[in-house]
């Protein structure tokens, strides 16, 4: 199979579980990990896992019964690891052409949106929103299962090389991020909580039989869904999801153990601390394999977010994990506001 640099898949989703009438966060996760890990195999030339999903701020929401495009390309790799940027877009021919002149390949903030024709598809009558972007990380493994080296990717344009400097310095992000959820307590408080336990029985694999990364994503976004329900009384909506490490595969047969905690709320945001667990069922005491701080919000219908009851810390661990919650917001903000050269100024 020839190597590629860059892969755009299509989905769509007719049915759900959530009453709204967008796709939840956690489908649209697995869409992007579909299409990020067929690109990170065909650079690799092997079979792939996922070790960091980046941070998704859902700008415009991505409706049900619409078929949407994801894209994906390589922008770094490491001695044994696949860097991919990817955006999820929808096409909008109600908007006049002349409004997306610019194309997709106009530079915008992560997750910010942007409209224009998709590179190598599409007339000139299509314009495109972008409804979000995220950053994912594969690292390659042989048969035996242990990391395997990949092929260099070398930029060659000025913006291929500005997308691999971007991509090193996310990584310095990413290692303080990692750092301040390991600091957190693991106790889960007096805040609002919720654990589902459940075997991991799936078809959604690798072709190495352990559990895709975007399966896992589902999980969490579905846990920290019901925890926010619970909370605010309302349905929920993801606006900010990823951000999220894989220490380990899952194994098919294993136990897991998804722990959702609410650690944190603004005037319109439910901050979620998800922890997922797995092993073996007589494992009292499973290892972490992914972590993930989903932010929810309960939509009014009518486009704007209802006000959600402030959560007020009450013990100590209270208010340790919610300090450790303001620093990861502020990190992940500092991230979401720093421009991506997903694009071309031209």
């Amino acid at each position: 199979m020839a190597r590629r640099s860059s892969i755009e898949l299509t989905f769509q989703e007719v049915t759900g579980t959530s009453k709204e009438t967008t796709v939840a966060g956690g489908v649209v996760v697995d869409w992007i990990d579909k299409t990020a890990y067929a690109c990170a195999a065909s650079w690799a030339r092997s079979a792939c896992r996922t070790s960091y999903v980046g941070n998704m701020h859902f700008i415009v929401p991505v409706p049900r019964d619409t078929p949407v495009t994801v894209q994906a390309r390589v922008v770094h790799t490491g001695k044994t690891s696949v860097h991919i940027q990817t955006r999820v877009l929808i096409r909008n021919t109600a908007v006049p052409a002349e409004a997306g002149e610019d194309g997709p390949e106009g530079d915008g903030p992560e997750g910010g949106g942007v409209q224009g024709g998709v590179e190598g598809e599409g007339s000139s009558d299509d314009v495109w929103t972008v409804c979000t972007e995220c950053f994912m990380i594969y690292v390659a493994v042989g048969e035996d299962g242990d990391p395997a080296p990949v092929g260099p990717f070398e930029p060659q344009t000025e913006l291929e090389k500005r997308r691999d400097v971007d991509a090193s310095q996310r990584m310095v992000y990413r290692r303080q991020v990692e750092e301040t959820i390991q600091s957190m307590p693991e106790g889960m408080g007096s805040s609002e909580a919720l654990t589902l336990r459940f075997l991991a029985d799936t078809e959604d694999r690798y072709p190495d039989g352990k559990m895709r990364g975007g399966a896992v994503m589902k999980w969490i976004d579905k846990t920290a869904e019901i925890c926010a329900e619970r909370y605010s009384g309302y349905d929920v909506a993801a606006v900010l999801t990823g951000g999220v490490r894989f220490y380990r595969p899952i194994t098919i047969g294993d136990l897991v153990e998804v722990d959702a905690r609410l650690v944190l709320t603004g005037s319109k945001s439910m901050h979620v601390l998800v922890r997922v667990r797995a092993g073996g069922r007589q494992e009292r005491h499973p290892e972490v394999v992914a972590y993930g701080l989903p932010v929810m919000v309960a939509p009014d219908g009518e486009g704007s977010a209802r006000q959600i009851p402030p959560w007020e810390p009450i013990t100590d661990e209270d208010h340790a994990v919610a300090e450790k919650a303001r620093q990861l917001r502020d990190l992940r903000n500092a991230t979401l506001l720093t421009p991506s050269p997903l694009a071309s100024s031209s």
